[in-house]
C-alpha cells in the first residue's frame, strides 16, 4: 500500500505548482503536461490499481484524504487524479487475466485510462468478442490517457432471434482505436478535459470486457467493495476539499472587502461571521457523514464480505449529501463577495462553477435520495 502521509506531504510541497496548473488548465481545457507528470511521479493514477499489476492501492478512507487535499490545491488536478485512479482500478480489478496483462503490460509504464460506464453504445456479438459502436461523454483526462473504458448493451449475434440483452458490458480499448471529439466547451470543471469519444464498429475481444456488476477477479479487500462503493470515495472528498478552500479564500478576503466605500468590511459584519462559522460546521458535517459510511463499507470488505444493498445505498446517499452541502456552502459564501468575485481572476468564481458542475455528476444524483426514502418506507412496512 502507498503511504497516505507521504502522498499528503507531496501534495503540500507541490501545492503552488498545482495551483498554477489549475490556472493553465482553464485556458487549455485540460490539465497541462507538467501537472500530469507530477501526478504520475506521485503514483496518483494507480491508487486503486491492484498491486500485482503494479499499482499502489490505498484503502478507501485514505484515498478520500488524498483527493480532498489535491482538491484544496486545485480542482482540475484532483479531478484528473480521481478519474485516472478510478478508471485504472476498474480495468485492473475486473478485466480477465489476459486483458489486464495487456493493459498493465510488464516492463511498460503504467497506463492512464479515461472514460465512463454509462452504456451509451452497442456491442454486436461475434466470435471471440464484440463489434462495438457508440459515443461516450465526459471522458475526463482523455488527452493524457492511453486507454479508454466504456460500456454497452450487447446485441444478439448474426442470425439470433433473442432480443437485446439487459446486461451491461464494460470494455477497454486503446485510445488510438477511438476518435476523440474536442467538444469540452463548458462553464464548470473547465480544466478537466472531459471530452467525448466515438467508437465505430471496432472489434473488442472478450478478454477486454467484463459484465458490470460481476465480482472483481483480483485486488483483495479493496475490490470486494463492489459497485457503486468502489467509486463512491471520489467526487465527495473532492468537493469537501474545494469547499474548505473556498472557505479559506473568503476568510482571507473578508478584511479587505466592503460593499460600498466607507462601509464595514465583511470581517466586521455579524451576518458574515455567522455564515463563516456555519459554513465550517456544514463542511465538517458533510465530510463526517460521508467518511463514516466509507468506513462502514470498508470494514465489511475487510471481513471478507461484499457490502449489501443497504450499505451501498447509505454510501451513495451520503455522497449526494456531501456534494450538495459543499456546493451550497460555496454558493452561500460567494454572494458576500460582491462584484469582485465575478472576475475571472477571483478564485471564488472558479470554486462556484466547479462545485455546481460537480453536483451534476451522475454518481451524486438525487435519485439516490429517492431510493433511500423508498427503502425506509419499505423497511417500516415490514415492521408494522
Amino acid at each position: 500500500m502507498t503511504d497516505r502521509d507521504g502522498l499528503l506531504t507531496a501534495i503540500h510541497s507541490h501545492r503552488a505548482d498545482f495551483e498554477a496548473a489549475g490556472d493553465q488548465a482553464e485556458d487549455l481545457r485540460t490539465l497541462p503536461d507538467h501537472a500530469v507528470e507530477k501526478l504520475r511521479g506521485m503514483g496518483a493514477f494507480w491508487l486503486k490499481t491492484p498491486a500485482d499489476l503494479g499499482g499502489t492501492p490505498l484503502n478507501p478512507v485514505d484515498f478520500c484524504d488524498v483527493i480532498e487535499e489535491l482538491a484544496y490545491a486545485d480542482s482540475s488536478t484532483a479531478w484528473a487524479a480521481m478519474i485516472g485512479a478510478g478508471c485504472c482500478g476498474l480495468a485492473g480489478g475486473w478485466l480477465p487475466e489476459a486483458g489486464a496483462r495487456r493493459v498493465f503490460a510488464p516492463a511498460h509504464p503504467l497506463p492512464v485510462i479515461a472514460g465512463q460506464l454509462q452504456p451509451r453504445g452497442t456491442g454486436q456479438r461475434v466470435e471471440g468478442g464484440y463489434v462495438v459502436t457508440g459515443r461516450w461523454s465526459f471522458a475526463s483526462g482523455i488527452m493524457h490517457a492511453s486507454w479508454l473504458i466504456g460500456a454497452f448493451h450487447p446485441e444478439p449475434g448474426a442470425g439470433a432471434d433473442a432480443p437485446s440483452s439487459p446486461r451491461i458490458v464494460v470494455f477497454v480499448l486503446p485510445k488510438d482505436q477511438a476518435e476523440v471529439i474536442d467538444n469540452w466547451q463548458v462553464a464548470g470543471l473547465v480544466g478537466t478535459g472531459s471530452m467525448d469519444f466515438r467508437v465505430g464498429e471496432q472489434f473488442v475481444p472478450d478478454e477486454m470486457t467484463y459484465d458490470l456488476g460481476a465480482a472483481a477477479v483480483r485486488g483483495g479487500d479493496l475490490f470486494r467493495l463492489g459497485m457503486p462503493a468502489f467509486v463512491s470515495n471520489e467526487v465527495p472528498p473532492l468537493c469537501v476539499g474545494m469547499a474548505r478552500r473556498a472557505l479559506d479564500d473568503m476568510t482571507r478576503l473578508a478584511s479587505s472587502t466592503t460593499r460600498w466605500p466607507g462601509g464595514p468590511t465583511l470581517s466586521e459584519r455579524a451576518v458574515f461571521l455567522k455564515e463563516l462559522g456555519r459554513a465550517d460546521v456544514r463542511i465538517r458535517a458533510a465530510r463526517l457523514a460521508h467518511r463514516e459510511t466509507v468506513q462502514d463499507v470498508w470494514a465489511t470488505a475487510q471481513e471478507g464480505n461484499v457490502p449489501d444493498g443497504t450499505q451501498q445505498l447509505a454510501l451513495t446517499a451520503a455522497s449526494v449529501y456531501a456534494v450538495e452541502t459543499c456546493a451550497d456552502v460555496i454558493s452561500d459564501l460567494f454572494r458576500y463577495g460582491g462584484g469582485r468575485v465575478l472576475s475571472l481572476s477571483s478564485p471564488m468564481q472558479r470554486h462556484l462553477r466547479n462545485a455546481l458542475a460537480a453536483r451534476q455528476h451522475i454518481a451524486v444524483s438525487e435519485e439516490f435520495y429517492e431510493a433511500a426514502g423508498r427503502l425506509r418506507i419499505e423497511s417500516l412496512k415490514g415492521t408494522s
